[in-house]
C-alpha cells in the first residue's frame, strides 16, 4: 500500500524543551516512519535557551535558509500533509507566518500544532488578528489539551484536536521510600516566574513545622541564582532545605523517586503542559502547582495533588500544611498518579494518539 507522504515543520534539539523532545519523539519513531513517508525541516533558529525569543540579524538569514529548503522540497515533492509546530508568539511566529504563506501558494493541507499559548491577548491588535486569522484559516489545529482551546477561540472557529505529551518510561525501577517525614521536591530552572521564589516564602511560613517536612530544591541557575538562594535560605533559617544544584536524565528520576510532593508554583506567561508533571506521574509523586496554562486538565483537585491561585503563598503554604499532616493521603495520591501515567502519558500512547489524529486529518482530505 501506497504510504502518505507527510512533511515536518518542526524544532528539534537543542535546545531542549517541551516541544523539541516531543517533535523529536515524533520524528524519528519507528512506527510512523513504517506507516508514512516522513521528510523533517528543522525550523529553530537558536541552540540555545537563551537564544530563543529575542532578535538577531542571523535569524534573519536562519528564517530565508528555512524559507529556501522549504521551497525545494515542495517543488520536487508531492506532499499529503504538511505538519508544522507553529510557534504563536513573538519573531517566531512571524517568520513561521511565512512558511504558512508558502504552503498556502502550494496549497497543501496543513496542520499546526501548537505547543504554546498567548494568542488570545495578541490579536488585541486588529492588524494582528488579521495576520492570526490568515495563517489559521482553512488548516487542521492540535492543541495540547481542552483547557487551551479559549485561546484561539476567537481566530479559530473550527474545534481543534487535543493530544496530551507524553514521556519515555524510565528504566529506574522505583523503590519503596523510605520517607519518615515528607519530602517536598521543586525540580525546573530556578526562574521567578516557575515559582522558586513563592515556594521558598511558603517554606518560610511553615517555620513552626520544619522538623516535620523536607525540601529538595534541584535546577540550574536562571534569573535566580543557586548562591541567592543559598544565602536566602541560611538568612531565614530554613535548616530542612537542601540545594542540589542541577540534574538530568537518570540523576533527575533519582531525585524524584527519593521524593514524595513534586511542586511547581508557575505563574510563567508561556506555561502549557509541563511534562516535569508527566515525570512526577510516573515516579508517584503527589503534584502541587497551579491553574496556569493546560495544567488544570492534568491535575485532578484530590485525586492527582493541588492546584493553587498563582502567586498565592499562603495557599501554597496552606497546601503543604495539610499534606505534612496528612501523610495517608500522600500515598494514596501517590497510587493514583503511577496509575495516571501508565493509562495517558507514555510516549507509546502519545505516538499512538498522534497517529490516530494524522490518519483523520488525512481521511478528509
Amino acid at each position: 500500500m501506497k504510504k502518505n507522504k507527510i512533511l515536518f515543520l518542526v524544532q528539534l534539539p537543542p535546545p531542549v524543551h517541551g516541544a523539541s523532545l516531543m517533535n523529536k519523539l515524533l520524528a524519528e519513531s519507528e512506527l510512523l516512519n513504517n506507516k508514512y513517508h516522513i521528510d523533517t525541516i528543522p525550523i529553530q533558529l537558536s541552540n540555545k535557551m537563551e537564544g530563543l525569543g529575542n532578535f538577531s540579524l542571523g535569524k534573519i538569514f536562519g528564517a530565508c535558509s528555512i524559507y529556501f529548503k522549504l521551497l525545494g522540497k515542495l517543488l520536487f515533492n508531492k506532499y499529503d500533509l504538511v505538519y508544522f509546530t507553529l510557534s504563536p508568539l513573538g519573531f517566531a511566529f512571524y517568520k513561521d507566518a511565512i512558511s504558512v504563506c508558502i504552503l498556502k501558494i502550494f496549497r497543501k493541507n496543513i496542520v499546526l500544532h501548537l505547543h504554546g499559548k498567548g494568542i488570545k491577548n495578541e490579536i488585541e491588535n486588529k492588524l494582528k488578528r488579521r495576520i492570526y486569522k490568515f495563517v489559521f484559516k482553512n488548516v487542521e489545529v492540535i492543541q495540547l489539551a481542552e483547557a487551551l482551546k479559549n485561546d484561539i477561540q476567537d481566530i479559530y472557529p473550527k474545534t481543534p484536536y487535543f493530544l496530551p505529551n507524553g514521556v519515555k518510561k524510565n528504566d529506574v525501577v522505583a523503590t519503596e521510600r523510605t520517607n519518615t517525614i515528607p519530602t517536598f521536591i521543586y525540580l525546573s530552572n530556578l526562574m521567578k516566574d516557575k515559582g522558586i521564589l513563592v515556594f521558598l516564602e511558603a517554606i518560610r511560613n511553615l517555620k513552626e513545622y520544619d522538623n516535620q517536612f523536607k525540601v529538595h530544591i534541584v535546577g540550574p541557575s536562571s534569573d535566580v541564582t543557586i548562591e541567592q538562594l543559598e544565602v536566602y535560605i541560611s538568612q531565614n533559617k530554613l535548616t530542612n532545605v537542601k540545594l542540589f544544584g542541577p540534574a538530568f536524565n537518570e540523576k533527575k528520576y533519582e531525585h524524584l523517586l527519593k521524593s514524595d510532593v513534586f511542586v511547581l508554583p508557575t505563574y510563567y506567561k508561556n506555561e502549557c503542559f509541563p511534562l516535569s508533571i508527566l515525570e512526577a506521574y510516573q515516579t508517584g509523586l503527589v503534584v502541587l502547582s497551579t491553574d496556569n496554562g493546560a495544567i488544570p486538565s492534568m491535575v485532578q483537585e484530590n485525586k492527582n495533588g493541588f492546584l493553587v491561585p498563582q502567586r498565592d503563598v499562603e495557599a501554597l503554604a496552606e497546601r503543604m500544611r495539610y499534606l505534612i499532616k496528612n501523610p495517608q493521603q500522600i500515598e494514596t495520591i501517590k497510587e493514583n498518579n503511577k496509575k495516571e501515567f501508565n493509562e495517558k502519558y507514555t510516549e507509546e500512547i502519545f505516538i499512538h494518539n498522534f497517529e490516530t489524529i494524522i490518519d483523520d486529518i488525512l481521511a478528509k482530505h
